[in-house]
């Protein structure tokens, strides 16, 4: 039996124990957590004293920046409102989201973004007064292209270029003005419309009828199909008891694969897929990187959602016209674009291009990387060959600029909330894609109807250097 003296050593022993263990949780573990805190004193002092480094557009001109003001430093944010759930928001009350969060540290000077170790000594020993800016690759005119395209819809819209895979533009509509985020933060976390929802990196819709892309890279990658293989299509086809027919029941009788894509059959992708089997439809929607978070650099994707194991012939059907448990983001399908348009290679998507240090000399910078070789070159061009058809004949005609051979392959997403997402991804020129895209816009409906004409204005802005009236 221990005596009251052992007990009360014991206990003291215990409670100085717990007293150790509290500090290192919170001094250590939690040390980022408090000095990031907006009640953190300290954390108020850095925010009026240290000139936060600005976001800057890859030309140069400023997203978001400092202003000394009597009280200190203020955040101001000069891009658009679409781009602003990317940038996010620095706020002395709400605390950081999105760009302005993940490269808080470096944004503050608090964080030393290179990797030489005499650099990271210097950074130590020196007083910040002053944070690391970023340089991203958009291109604030081109952002503002593809936000005027929009025309009031809400949705979401990603383009790349495609040898390097830099981000030029990212929309999410409706998007928010930071500079009135404490004035009007009670109406804007009330919409609605979820204006401060990154749509672009984590908004997720089904695919839709984009999907048969990747139905065509596994048939083609495995030698199942060519694409002037014929198929009988009757308008609608049983599965299980269950009748998936085409857009409005049309019945385009004996038609080739490429004509399929161009029309968008539903009827001759549910035979494709049968031909390819789940297993292998699964394996090259993965390799495309659904369902896995994009390597994105410079911010954080979500990764959707592909489904597992093997599929029922209803299940692998559904699939094929891109439903059935399929989720994917804006970014995924732009990258699907990029793969197809790059011969197959895919990017890395790349949106912080480099860090500069408060004197302008370079600290950081991320040069394009590629993340893996998906499918072959001559299945590349040939379903580019395909998608190139789609927009001269087929559902994506209204995507088709008179200066320039555009691919592409439209879209519409079943939705249970309400009308059909309407999506396009393409690229352009067809034999050497400069840059490449996905339009979603939510229950806009038929995807060559809304989203295409969208991609045409985007496509128009980047070639010619102008909208259309």
């Amino acid at each position: 039996m221990i005596g009251p003296a052992a007990f009360l050593r014991k206990a003291l022993v215990i409670g100085f124990l717990v007293l150790i263990a509290g500090a290192l949780y919170w001094q250590v573990g939690q040390r980022q957590v408090l000095v990031a805190h907006p009640a953190n004193p300290q954390y108020l002092h850095q925010w009026r004293s240290v000139h936060r480094g600005g976001i800057f557009d890859r030309r140069g001109e400023v997203i978001s920046e400092s202003l000394q003001q009597p009280n200190g430093f203020q955040r101001v944010y000069r891009g658009t409102s679409g781009l602003a759930p990317i940038i996010g928001y620095c706020s002395q009350r709400y605390g950081t989201a999105g760009l302005e969060k993940a490269f808080n540290g470096v944004l503050m000077g608090q964080q030393y973004p290179g990797v030489s170790v005499i650099g990271r000594i210097r950074h130590l020993l020196s007083e910040q007064a002053s944070g690391y800016a970023l340089n991203t690759t958009l291109d604030l005119s081109l952002q503002r292209s593809v936000e005027r395209a929009f025309a009031g819809r809400k949705g979401a819209a990603v383009v790349m270029e495609v040898k390097t895979g830099r981000i030029l533009a990212m929309a999410s509509l409706p998007g928010f003005d930071p500079n009135d985020l404490e004035a009007k933060w009670l109406v804007i976390t009330a919409d609605a419309n979820s204006p401060l929802y990154n749509r672009a990196l984590a908004g997720f819709y089904p695919p839709g009828s984009t999907f048969k892309l990747i139905v065509l890279a596994a048939g083609l990658a495995l030698d199942t199909v060519e694409l002037e293989s014929w198929y009988d299509d009757y308008g609608s086809i049983m599965v299980e008891g269950h009748q998936i027919a085409n857009a409005n029941h049309q019945a385009w009788g004996r038609i080739s694969l490429l004509d399929g894509l161009a029309v968008s059959s539903n009827v001759v992708f549910v035979e494709v897929a049968r031909q390819i089997g789940s297993e292998n439809l699964l394996q090259m929607a993965s390799s495309f990187g659904l369902g896995r978070k994009p390597p994105l650099v410079g911010g954080s994707a979500s990764g959707g959602r592909l489904p597992a194991g093997e599929l029922s012939s209803l299940e692998l059907a559904q699939m094929a016209i891109g439903q059935y448990g399929l989720i994917t983001t804006p970014l995924q399908m732009a990258i699907v674009a990029q793969t197809i348009a790059n011969d197959g290679l895919m990017m890395q998507p790349l949106l912080v291009e480099s860090v500069q240090a408060p004197r302008q000399n370079q600290v950081w910078v991320s040069r394009p990387q590629p993340a893996r070789h998906v499918i072959s070159a001559q299945v590349a061009r040939q379903i580019r060959v395909a998608m190139a058809e789609s927009v001269i004949r087929g559902t994506g005609q209204k995507a088709a600029l008179s200066t320039i051979k555009i691919a592409g392959k439209t879209g519409s997403a079943e939705n249970p909330q309400g009308p059909a997402h309407a999506w396009f991804v393409g690229m352009a020129p067809v034999t050497r894609p400069a840059i490449c895209l996905a339009v979603v816009v939510e229950n806009g409906g038929s995807g060559g109807s809304v989203a295409a004409p969208i991609a045409r204005e985007v496509f128009r802005a980047y070639f010619e250097g102008r909208p259309s009236n």
